[in-house]
């Protein structure tokens, strides 16, 4: 149980039913936020939400729906209107990846890809941001990725999109400044969720088992850079140190030699 109350309002979480969105909504039931957890399935919304439900005195909340379909965000203003509690954070953590040659992949997947990774938060951040200025002090957190400091080959359209979610969040960022809500991008690297699995970069999980992290610790890092009002976040200092080097070193030898680990492991 949280002990430190149910006062901070009500979080979404998108993309809570399994790895980071669920470990970061059980961290701010733990930080006294009551949750409305938001994925495709049920069955791990609802394991998710009562790990949430157990650490904040039962204040949690699902909503099963595909963030892709045309009501989706009715459905969440709903469902956030239904809980009867002051809207104070919105977590942006729903997202897909895809590894392969851009040239191979299906044209179809990747525009999903790149709907859930761009236009969702941004629909979502739109619709709810209404709701988030009404509250004295509120925050938006989006996860991004480490693949937005730079270019990699097989992870052209995934990275494209991530390295959007980093600019317009600290274009975001800047337009909020004064008015309480506060903006948090982090860039995740490599964690330990299934994610390459699903991404079809089972070549790469031998390099995200030794190099990833669980999303719990991750999870911890995002929430405390997010209450602490910090608008970029990177989890991890091998990460933050490499980060800065992908940002001050010439971009074009470090995404050569980045394009060329994965590629040389698709093959």
């Amino acid at each position: 149980m949280s002990t430190k109350g149910n006062d901070r309002g009500l979080a979404v979480v998108t993309g809570a039913g399994q790895g980071l969105g669920a470990a970061i909504a059980l961290e701010l039931a733990c930080e006294g936020f009551a949750v409305l957890l938001v994925a495709r399935s049920a069955d791990a919304l609802d394991q998710a939400r009562a790990q949430a439900a157990a650490a904040n005195g039962g204040k949690a909340f699902m909503l099963a729906l595909d963030l892709l379909a045309p009501d989706a965000m009715a459905r969440i203003r709903e469902a956030v209107a239904d809980t009867g509690m002051p809207l104070t954070c919105l977590v942006n953590n729903a997202g897909q990846g895809l590894y392969g040659r851009f040239a191979d992949l299906p044209i179809a997947e990747q525009h999903r890809m790149m709907r859930l990774n761009m236009d969702v938060p941004v629909m979502l951040t739109h619709a709810l941001l209404p709701l988030l200025r009404q509250a004295p002090r509120a925050w938006l957190l989006n996860i991004s990725s480490m693949t937005a400091y730079g270019s990699i080959a097989t992870l052209a359209a995934y990275g494209g999109s991530k390295a959007f979610v980093l600019r317009w969040s600290r274009a975001l960022g800047v337009e909020l400044k004064g008015t309480g809500v506060r903006v948090t991008c982090a860039c995740p690297g490599s964690i330990t969720t299934g994610f390459t699995a699903r991404a079809g970069m089972q070549a790469m999980d031998d390099l995200a088992k030794k190099f990833g992290t669980g999303p719990e610790p991750v999870a911890k890092t995002c929430v405390r850079a997010m209450l602490k009002g910090r608008a970029e976040v990177v989890p991890g200092l091998l990460n933050r140190i490499t980060a800065f080097f992908q940002q001050v070193l010439p971009a074009g030898p470090v995404e050569r030699v980045g394009s060329g680990i994965y590629l040389k492991r698709l093959g």
